[in-house]
């Protein structure tokens, strides 16, 4: 069973909320920081153009190489909800 718990706005721990969506950006908790923000299929940090990480298919990898972090099993077995880009970014920057 999974820890998490994403309903497409929100990501959850329980009752406690640990971020929020909002058009591209991933924002902490329920305030307005900016943890990253999401272009295509690239999670960059905060509002900037620094790439953290890219998902192609089922693979999450590290920047915008191929180095291999993650897969979205890894994602799936993690947080409950709908998603595929933002919940492998959810993933990596709150969950892993």
């Amino acid at each position: 069973m999974s820890n998490y718990k994403f309903d497409g706005v929100q990501l959850k721990d329980g009752s406690r909320t640990i971020a929020n969506i909002r058009g591209d950006d991933i924002r902490e908790g329920t305030g307005s920081h900016v943890l990253a923000n999401i272009r295509g299929d690239q999670v960059r940090q905060g509002t900037g153009s620094n790439v953290i990480c890219n998902i192609r298919g089922d693979d999450i990898r590290q920047g915008t190489g191929s180095t291999k972090i993650g897969t979205m099993k890894d994602v799936d077995k993690a947080i409950d909800g709908p998603g595929h880009v933002v919940k492998a970014a959810l993933w990596l920057l709150l969950c892993r």
